[in-house]
């Protein structure tokens, strides 16, 4: 789930990514049963130790804060370094064409689920062949 402004004219600069997540709604409702479950799971007394048999977790938040930052690092690192590569070897291919921008060329796809964007799209891949 992207949180991300994949939409960037939108209007709703805070709350796009609820409108986003909405649209796969087998996906909003994994994240939403996710984050519901997860609470109980960890911290109601019986139900954890007896039931599911583990316990809180309290120095290891550490680890899990470090290696999130790290990943989220990470991330940044490979964006960066992607955007570098593509200004630098993709110049020309990018440059006179603003349509031609890396997030709508690649990511274009993922943005809508809509079955006839999704039959369009076959179609024109039968036509070529």
């Amino acid at each position: 789930m992207a949180f991300s402004r994949m939409k960037p004219g939108s209007t709703k600069y805070l709350t796009q990514w609820l409108y986003d997540a909405w649209d796969n709604r087998f996906l909003f409702w994994a994240v939403m049963a996710g984050f519901v479950t997860i609470f109980p799971i960890l911290y109601i007394p019986t139900l954890d130790t007896k039931v599911f048999n583990h316990s809180g977790i309290s120095w290891e938040w550490g680890v899990v804060f470090v290696e999130a930052l790290l990943f989220f690092a990470g991330v940044e690192l490979w964006k960066w370094g992607k955007r570098i590569y593509i200004r630098h070897y993709l110049k020309d291919d990018y440059a006179h064409d603003p349509e031609a921008d890396l997030e709508a060329g690649a990511f274009s796809r993922y943005t809508t689920m809509a079955m006839d964007t999704i039959e369009e799209k076959r179609a024109a891949r039968n036509k070529k062949n």
